[in-house]
């Protein structure tokens, strides 16, 4: 397989996943309807437009900060840079 067909592959892959998803999100979208029929529901259209956001790149400073958290919650030890505690 080429480069070229691999790429195909991927991006057909990748077609198929988002319209399983849109039709799974079409099946959510009206079983909701159904059960809440109190309140009106928003548009599918702008339901299914929504593309995944992306993902913001950590700071340095915050990654340190998660794995202190991390670190304290799950009782480790806090270890100076020089391997001393």
């Amino acid at each position: 397989m080429t480069p070229h067909e691999l790429n195909l592959q991927i991006m057909a892959f990748n077609e198929r996943q988002r319209a399983e998803m849109d039709e799974r999100m079409t099946l959510f979208y009206l079983n909701a309807g159904w059960s809440r029929s109190t309140k009106p529901m928003p548009s599918l259209k702008k339901l299914l437009s929504k593309q995944p956001n992306k993902k913001r790149q950590q700071s340095p400073e915050e990654m340190l900060a998660i794995v202190k958290n991390l670190n304290a919650a799950f009782g480790g030890t806090r270890r100076c840079e020089n391997g001393s505690s």
